[in-house]
């Protein structure tokens, strides 16, 4: 062999093994190998030597640490039923009012238990009020004329509704001036109460059985325990009264309005207060905001029906 052709080969060799070497080092930088440098190579023990074992403990350090800059990244929060309430906003925005109520009501029922539902209910409720309260076609009201020998609470009582409402819609303040062929706008009351203690929910339903109304307690209701009951225990109201202080305000004053308004149940002993009212840890039933207990007051009667679904 040529002097020159050894000398090729030698060079050849040495190349080779510091390729070898170079990409056994950065693999083991990289983490893509563990083992040490094989035997083979010539300086294998002073290789593996200069390079750091690293420990499992380590690598799950490193994995954490990815871990945590990628759950630290910002991601836009989805709520359910959100983005359909938001549709219905727009739609109440732009005057779509039947629209706007198919939305609301969608939502109730593809997104029961959320936000979204509560608020849904809300609306619905703002403007079931106003359709209720208001003079519209086939609503269920009509126009009673006063015949002589009428008073006031026979004409309630013959036409199933309450003082405070007939007074409400009429624009009464006192109700000793009736004389016949006065008109009377008439509304009957036939409403009822839903309760469900478990879910904190309170619904006034009409006589189709659809919700009128969702009242949110300002905490959660407390109920007397029921043993030995079926699930859906039915009751009535026994009153519906107003007080100031401890002074009971009778519906014909004129600060009927302004003051404190107490609904009693039956079986069970319960009542629906205003938040307004102190009351102790003995306290049984149901307390609203001050706005809610007025409108509550207003459109219930003595002997409306409450359905409590424990």
């Amino acid at each position: 062999m040529r002097l020159q052709t050894l000398i090729r080969l030698v060079a050849a060799i040495i190349v080779l093994t510091v390729v070898v070497i170079t990409l056994f080092v950065i693999s083991q930088y990289l983490g893509l190998t563990d083992d040490p440098a094989p035997s083979v190579v010539v300086g294998s023990d002073k290789i593996n030597k200069l390079v750091p074992v690293k420990t499992p403990k380590e690598d799950l350090v490193v994995i954490d640490a990815v871990r945590r800059k990628l759950s630290s990244k910002k991601t836009p929060e989805i709520v359910l039923g959100n983005p359909a309430f938001e549709k219905a906003r727009l739609m109440l925005n732009e005057g779509e009012y039947d629209n706007a109520r198919l939305k609301l009501k969608e939502i109730i029922v593809k997104y029961p238990g959320t936000p979204a539902e509560r608020e849904a209910y809300r609306v619905l409720g703002e403007m079931r009020l106003d359709d209720l309260l208001e003079q519209r076609p086939n609503d269920g009201k009509f126009i009673y004329t006063v015949k002589p020998n009428d008073s006031y609470l026979r004409i309630v009582e013959q036409h199933d509704t309450g003082l405070d409402i007939l007074m409400y819609l009429n624009g009464l303040t006192r109700i000793d001036r009736l004389q016949p062929k006065d008109k009377l706008v008439i509304m009957p009351l036939n409403l009822s109460l839903k309760i469900i203690p478990r879910l904190n929910q309170l619904f006034l339903i009409d006589a189709n059985d659809e919700v009128v109304k969702y009242f949110e307690p300002v905490v959660d209701m407390t109920m007397p325990k029921r043993r030995g009951v079926s699930e859906i225990v039915t009751s009535t109201i026994e009153s519906v009264r107003a007080y100031k202080g401890k002074s009971r305000v009778n519906i014909t004053r004129g600060d009927y309005r302004e003051a404190t308004k107490r609904i009693k149940i039956l079986n069970p002993n319960i009542e629906i207060i205003s938040e307004d009212l102190k009351v102790d840890d003995s306290f049984r039933g149901i307390i609203l905001t001050k706005a809610d207990m007025e409108e509550l007051a207003l459109l219930l009667k003595r002997s409306n029906v409450v359905e409590i679904h424990y």
